[in-house]
């Protein structure tokens, strides 16, 4: 018998899942998640199975080993099974996971298990990490998204084995969860309470038509115009668009970053940034914000880094930026120290 968490199959179109994916992917390559070992990846590389973008299917595309696959897909006849351990960017709980075989259709893997480990690297590497299974064997359907979702979160977990039974193709794993605050103190001695390694992470936003708010609290500052925040082009009077963070850490603000890598033709002229406290992740309708930011200008494919004007002495658990009219930037950096 299985001494896995509880959990439960849920349906693509669930509330549970519209919840699960407002948790942060902690096996997305953004975050520096990466492929420790595998024992197989004859077609398609085990990496594949952290991008961040969707799978896709080239119906003319081959390779010198056959049928070019957008996910990871190993040799056929194993008469054990095939298996990849994956480093997560960031240590942290799992809620929930999609286990994707899309365009595999007649060679996916027919049962996945997964198992994982809070462990270094080193001791991974050197195969003495404690791996304990999370989710038994499930059954996999070809060409298709499997959501799976816990009764609780797990405990923190650093690396996760995924077992393919007994060969086969999986596209994606995305392993939705809760990142474990790293705290890490930048040399003046303040944290970036909203950074993804904290545990900060979008919950809300009133347009991501190019791309996605969460992208604004990731590592870096991005290799193109695509892992920024954009939204789409305001064609009414007194426009604004806005994005609502749930700080990993509640504190108090003192520096504002606002980076705009990459934006160059359509960076928000004016920009400010508001606070306020929730026990709720999306702060409800009638929340109380308090200015952080007052409006201060933007210049293209540029850091600004500016000193708050809100009080000093009020600690927020989310904030909420906000572009007039529209536009988009690279990352928000929310420096302050934490309020526990």
């Amino acid at each position: 018998m299985s001494s896995a968490p509880a959990f439960r199959s849920v349906a693509a179109d669930s509330a549970e899942v519209a919840a699960l994916k407002n948790k942060t992917n902690l096996a997305s390559e953004s975050l520096g998640s990466k492929i420790i070992s595998f024992s197989d990846e004859f077609f398609a590389e085990a990496s594949n199975l952290l991008k961040d973008s969707e799978a896709v299917f080239l119906p003319e595309e081959f390779t010198d080993r056959g049928k070019w696959m957008d996910g990871w897909e190993t040799r056929r006849h194993n008469k054990n099974y095939d298996w990849t351990i994956i480093q997560l960017g960031f240590a942290g709980s799992v809620f929930g996971f999609d286990i994707d075989t899309s365009h595999f259709t007649g060679n996916h893997a027919p049962v996945v298990s997964l198992e994982a480990a809070n462990a270094s690297e080193e001791e991974v590497r050197a195969g003495k990490a404690q791996f304990v299974e999370i989710l038994p064997k499930v059954n996999m359907n070809p060409g298709s998204h499997h959501y799976f979702v816990y009764e609780a979160p797990t405990a923190a977990y650093t690396h996760l084995r995924v077992n393919n039974y007994p060969d086969g193709g999986i596209a994606r794993l995305r392993v939705y969860g809760q990142v474990v605050p790293q705290r890490v103190v930048s040399s003046d001695g303040l944290v970036d309470l909203a950074f993804v390694g904290n545990g900060g992470r979008a919950v809300a936003c009133s347009n991501q038509h190019f791309c996605s708010p969460s992208n604004l609290v990731l590592p870096g500052r991005g290799k193109t115009m695509g892992d920024g925040w954009e939204t789409r082009r305001s064609r009414t009077p007194n426009h604004n668009d806005w994005a609502i963070i749930k700080l990993g850490l509640p504190g108090f603000i003192d520096k504002v970053e606002v980076d705009t890598k990459h934006f160059c033709g359509n960076f928000p002229p004016l920009v400010t940034v508001h606070g306020t406290v929730s026990d709720e992740d999306v702060p409800p309708s009638d929340a109380q914000w308090t200015e952080v930011l007052g409006g201060v200008p933007t210049t293209a494919d540029s850091q600004h880094l500016f000193d708050a004007t809100g009080p000093k002495d009020k600690a927020f658990t989310h904030v909420k930026f906000t572009m007039y009219p529209d536009g988009g930037i690279k990352r928000l950096r929310i420096y302050g120290r934490p309020s526990n």
